[in-house]
């Protein structure tokens, strides 16, 4: 599937000589994993393949347990990340579902940045970003070893972790934020997750024209809010 980018479930029986009775039970545990997503084109499910990251985050959960197997999946993750890919799609987007879904979508996120990316983040209500707040600290320690700038809307009533979060590359302001949903852009990329639910959801959109909308929308709205 890496090297496909993308597949409906016809080629991918055809690549892989799975039959097709099994083809949906085998993608469907792999989407709960987050090891795989998905999109619908004309009532059509078309699925793609997650960052390779995602599955040393499944395997590091049982790393006393299976440390042997943890060293072979970095193997191939190593590997993977080497495999030729062809051309990437021009409608570029990604579902993803789950907790390791979400996680996928920030190794995607962490796998293009660079010392001349931009970060601007509209967050959600307090309880919205909380269970992942541990997650994202390692997303500040790439993003500030990059020394990538960053703009986050904090809701008024976590100055706590807004606070933390200041460094030098770190622009932080307050709204009322009474939206569950979280989103971004980072570069020509946007992002859009909702962790307020058992199965916790989001999207990945690479387009210039939608990214560069969304970078209007906050900076608007950046005018506005407080900085303390």
């Amino acid at each position: 599937m890496l090297t496909l980018q993308e597949a409906q479930t016809g080629r991918l029986c055809k690549e892989t000589k799975i039959a097709s009775s099994n083809i949906y039970n085998i993608l469907d545990s792999l989407i709960k994993k987050g090891l795989v997503n998905f999109r619908i084109q004309n009532n059509i499910k078309v699925f793609m393949s997650s960052n390779p990251e995602v599955l040393n985050d499944l395997f590091l959960e049982k790393q006393k347990s299976i440390e042997t197997e943890r060293q072979q999946i970095q193997s191939l993750v190593k590997k993977l990340k080497t495999q030729k890919i062809q051309e990437e799609p021009q409608s570029n987007y990604k579902y993803y579902e789950g907790i390791s879904g979400i996680k996928g979508m920030w190794h995607e996120i962490n796998s293009q940045l660079n010392k001349n990316s931009e970060e601007r983040i509209y967050g959600a209500k307090k309880e919205g970003y909380k269970m992942l707040v541990g997650f994202y600290n390692e997303h500040h320690k790439i993003r500030n070893k990059l020394d990538v700038k960053a703009k986050i809307l904090f809701p008024i009533e976590d100055k706590e972790l807004a606070d933390k979060r200041k460094d030098k590359n770190t622009e932080v302001k307050f709204n009322s934020l009474k939206n569950e949903a979280e989103w971004g852009v980072v570069d020509d990329v946007v992002y859009i997750q909702h962790n307020l639910t058992k199965n916790p959801r989001g999207f990945l959109i690479k387009d210039k024209v939608f990214s560069e909308t969304f970078k209007q929308v906050f900076e608007q709205i950046w005018k506005t809010a407080k900085s303390s």
